[in-house]
């Protein structure tokens, strides 16, 4: 299991051109061992929505719901 930081998390997550390929290829690696984040990023990535600094697209499957 490897433990993505919090900027790689959203970057791994939104399919970011800022993820370079070596890291996209080492967390494809790992996938299957799990991925794991820390409770803080989890925190940080609510405020960051909360304050208008990171915007989350929802899934199609999802829009309704």
């Amino acid at each position: 299991m490897i433990l993505l930081d919090t900027h790689i998390w959203i970057w791994f997550a939104d399919e970011s051109g800022k993820l370079t390929e070596q890291h996209r290829q080492v967390i494809e690696h790992h996938r299957a061992d799990g991925l794991g984040v820390s409770v803080i990023s989890c925190w940080e990535v609510a405020k960051l929505v909360e304050y208008n600094r990171l915007k989350l697209a929802c899934p199609k499957n999802l829009k309704g719901f």
